[in-house]
């Protein structure tokens, strides 16, 4: 199938899927409340959860595509971990809502950079062995030392366990706001940046006797994916498997697509994703709120596990 028509599907899907969570059992809503919840409870839900599929997605893509590897993702790489252990920090220190992305920031780069380092400690000239180990250890220590703040933060403790369990329960509009805007940031310096990542796809070596820089091209993605996930995690907690899944599928049924082709399917697909998620855990079991996280969780592992095993058998 061409681009223009997967992309058309998948956009009516999309839009189908918008509908479906606005417009589900709206007759059960009584008449003075009903415009309150459509526009105070239901609406900045939904966007929250499409923009952050769309965001967490596009990382997973990017940290891929960058680093030559189906697992890397944001979750396998212990970057929402330590992003979640930033936003607690801002949490237990009463800090201002405006440092909870902040701090989360600084956290996930710092995260980055020890996964990076402590993978060419370990890799001995094979850095993509170690990549998800290293990632893996990282997180583990820093979901210890976010332990270790709720022990000693009692009275704080639900809304670090929130960081925990990613979801949109709570979802208001100044969230969508501002990490719609470091989305669409993210999305104009990707694309400006798209005939240099292509180039990095023919390898190192040849990247550099085309005249580019490799090094700054590589940290640049890398650091903008980072900075990407650590706002999501900030405000909406960890979500993880979304960056890993899609980008495979994507790349399994699309490989005849460029890239900037599948980074425009990568993020259409990740918001039908999560706003289906967050439909499923939202409305189906009610009263019943399940965190889209665990939805995520659900559906994700037996599809990876899935990919995995045909993959071995190809």
């Amino acid at each position: 199938m061409k681009f223009k028509s997967v992309f058309s599907i998948c956009f009516i899907v999309l839009c189908m899927s918008v509908a479906l969570s606005l417009m589900w059992d709206i007759s059960s809503i009584e008449k003075n409340l009903f415009e309150p919840i459509l526009v105070q409870v239901r609406v900045p839900r939904i966007l929250l959860a499409m923009i952050t599929g769309m965001g967490l997605t596009l990382a997973g893509h990017m940290f891929q595509t960058l680093l030559n590897n189906p697992l890397a993702d944001s979750f396998t790489l212990g970057l929402s971990s330590g992003a979640t252990f930033g936003s607690g920090l801002a949490v237990v220190f009463g800090l201002s809502f405006v440092w909870l992305p902040i701090f989360s920031i600084m956290f996930s780069v710092l995260t980055l950079i020890l996964v990076l380092t402590l993978t060419m400690a370990m890799s001995k000239g094979y850095p993509m062995r170690t990549l998800i180990l290293s990632g893996i250890m990282v997180g583990a220590l820093f979901n210890a030392f976010l332990y270790v703040l709720i022990i000693f933060n009692e009275r704080k403790l639900n809304n670090i366990i929130n960081y925990m369990f990613g979801g949109f329960s709570s979802a208001e509009y100044h969230e969508v706001v501002y990490i719609s805007i470091v989305f669409i940031l993210s999305i104009i310096i990707l694309l400006t940046l798209m005939p240099s990542i292509k180039l990095l796809q023919l390898g190192e070596l040849s990247a550099k006797s085309l005249g580019l820089n490799v090094t700054i091209v590589t940290y640049g993605v890398l650091l903008i994916s980072s900075v990407l996930t650590a706002v999501i995690v900030a405000f909406v907690g960890i979500i993880g498997f979304i960056g890993m899944v899609i980008p495979q599928i994507v790349r399994r049924q699309c490989n005849s697509f460029d890239l900037t082709q599948q980074m425009i399917l990568n993020v259409t697909i990740g918001g039908i994703v999560m706003v289906i998620a967050d439909w499923i855990g939202g409305s189906l079991f009610q009263p019943l709120q399940i965190p889209a996280s665990i939805v995520m969780a659900l559906l994700g592992i037996p599809v990876l596990f899935y990919m995995m095993v045909t993959e071995q058998r190809s």
